[in-house]
C-alpha cells in the first residue's frame, strides 16, 4: 500500500513522516501491551488529540500496523483492534515478569526442561531481594518435566541410536535447571522477602510434544516442540543429534475485553490435563542425588 503525506505530517527535520512516528509510538505501546492482544486502540478522536495530529495521519499509521498484522483488519464503525497474534515472538521473560507482578504468582509448566523458566525466575528474584521491585505475597510454582529413567526417543545420536550419551546430557540439564528454579524460589522463602512459597517437580514417563505454560490462573502460553538436526558435543567429541526444539511462544489471555469463550474452554482443558497428570500419573523428580 502507498500511503501520501504532506508536509505537515512530517516532523520538525522534514524527515520522518508524521505518521510512521504514530505509528512507532502505538507499536511501543502494543508490544509492551497496553492495550493487550485482542482489545482495542482508543478510538481515532483520542489518537488525535494524544499525537496533535489529524484524522489522515492516525489513519495511516493504523494501517502501517494492519500490514505490520500487529492490529486487526479494519471493521467500519469499530476502533482498531490489537491482533492476538501481536504478542508472538516476546520471549518467556517478559511473561514471567508480568506474571511477577501479580500478588499471588502461580505457575503451571509442561517442559522438556526449565532452562528459560530458571533463568526468567532467577531474574525477578533478583530484582525482588535487590528492591528493583515489590514482592508478591506469594509465589506457587509445578513443573512437569520428563523422567530421569525412561529411554526417551530424543535426543538422539544420529549415526549410533544406541549411544546413550545425548540423553544423558538431557538428562543432566533437567536435574540442573530444576535444582536453580527450586533453589532460587526456597531462597526467597527462607529470607523471609515472600511469604508464602511453594515449588514442586514432577516427572512423566515421556517427552512433550509442546511446552504449556498456565501463568497465574489467566494466561497460557503453548510452544510447539519441532526435530531438528543439529552438533552437540559430548565427552570432546562432536556428534550429529535429532533433537527437540522449540523457538517461538504463543500466548492466549483471558482477562480483559479480548478474551473469547473458545479461549477459556481451551485453557480449562489444558488445566485439566496438568492437574490429571500430576495428581495420577507424575513422580516426584529426586534433586538431591
Amino acid at each position: 500500500m502507498t500511503t501520501h503525506s504532506t508536509g505537515a505530517d512530517r516532523d520538525g527535520a522534514g524527515e520522518t513522516p508524521r505518521y510512521r512516528l504514530v505509528a512507532d509510538a502505538l507499536r511501543a505501546d502494543i508490544q509492551n501491551s497496553v492495550p493487550a492482544p485482542g482489545e482495542a486502540l482508543p478510538v481515532q478522536e483520542q489518537l488525535m488529540r494524544r499525537f496533535g495530529c489529524g484524522r489522515g495521519t492516525v489513519q495511516s499509521a493504523l494501517q502501517v500496523l494492519r500490514d505490520e498484522g500487529l492490529l486487526e483488519a479494519g471493521v467500519p464503525g469499530r476502533g482498531a483492534r490489537v491482533a492476538r497474534q501481536a504478542a508472538i515472538g516476546r520471549p518467556l521473560v517478559y511473561y514471567i515478569s508480568r506474571a511477577f507482578e501479580a500478588p499471588h504468582v502461580s505457575l503451571d509448566v509442561w517442559s522438556l526442561h526449565t532452562e528459560e523458566l530458571s533463568r526468567a525466575v532467577q531474574q525477578q528474584a533478583e530484582l525482588i531481594r535487590l528492591g528493583d521491585r515489590p514482592a508478591p505475597q506469594s509465589v506457587r510454582v509445578r513443573v512437569l518435566v520428563p523422567d530421569l529413567d525412561t529411554h526417551h526417543p530424543y535426543p538422539r545420536h544420529l549415526d549410533d541410536p544406541s549411544d546413550l550419551r545425548p540423553l544423558r546430557r538431557l538428562r543432566r540439564v533437567i536435574r540442573m535447571y530444576t535444582e536453580a528454579l527450586h533453589h532460587s524460589l526456597t531462597q526467597l522463602a527462607e529470607e523471609g522477602t515472600v511469604g508464602s512459597v511453594s515449588v514442586e517437580i514432577r516427572s512423566l514417563p515421556t517427552v512433550p510434544g509442546e511446552k504449556r505454560y498456565l501463568i497465574n490462573g489467566s494466561q497460557m502460553l503453548t510452544g510447539y516442540y519441532f526435530l531438528r538436526r543439529t552438533r552437540m558435543f559430548v565427552d570432546a567429541e562432536a556428534i550429529e543429534v535429532l533433537e527437540l526444539h522449540s523457538d517461538t511462544l504463543f500466548p492466549a489471555t483471558l482477562e480483559g475485553n479480548g478474551a473469547r469463550s473458545v479461549e477459556r474452554t481451551e485453557f480449562q482443558q489444558v488445566q485439566a490435563w496438568f492437574d490429571s497428570r500430576w495428581e495420577m500419573v507424575a513422580t516426584a523428580l529426586p534433586l538431591d542425588e
